[in-house]
Order: structure tokens, then C-alpha cells, then sequence
């Protein structure tokens, strides 16, 4: 994972990918100055992060899948509208 631009603590692994990938990654990172191992570490990395976050909000969205919280969020909504000036709330 990468901090302030640096990588913390390093471990080596090893993939398989198809040929066709790999050649499109080593030419990407030819074309911009940076090493192949690096451009992979960030990628895994960018894709491990976003795997978090649609956990995260797969599991937001079960709680609010309840019919008693989605009437209180709804309810919570029609209260911040009327004590606001907004016409028009984007919900």
C-alpha cells in the first residue's frame, strides 16, 4: 500500500495474468517512466481499496433495506428539508 507516495514494507508475489495483459501493462509502463512492479502495486491496491468501499456500502445498504429505517431516514429527511430554505432537496 502506498504512503506519501512510498511503499511500506514490501512482499513479493506471484501471478499469472494473461499474455495479452501483461504486454499491455509493460508497454503502459514504459510509456510513463514507471516501473511495471509498481504499476501493479498500485493497481492492486486502487482495486483492493474500491472492494472495501462496495463492502462497505453493500452493507450500509442492507441496514437501510429495513423497512423501520428507511421510514426513520425518511422522516429524518423531511425534517432537514422544511428547516431548510432550499426549495428543492436533491433527494
Amino acid at each position: 500500500m502506498l504512503k506519501g507516495g512510498l511503499f511500506m514494507g514490501q512482499s513479493k508475489l506471484s501471478v499469472t495474468i494473461p499474455e495479452q495483459t501483461y504486454r499491455e501493462i509493460k508497454a503502459f509502463a514504459s510509456i510513463k517512466k514507471v516501473k511495471l512492479s509498481h504499476l501493479v502495486a498500485e493497481a492492486l491496491a486502487e482495486k483492493t481499496q474500491k472492494l472495501k468501499e462496495d463492502s462497505l456500502l453493500q452493507r450500509i445498504n442492507e441496514v437501510f433495506k429495513d423497512p423501520e429505517a428507511e421510514k426513520e431516514q425518511f422522516l429524518m429527511a423531511e425534517t432537514i428539508a422544511e428547516a431548510t430554505d432550499v426549495k428543492e432537496m436533491p433527494w
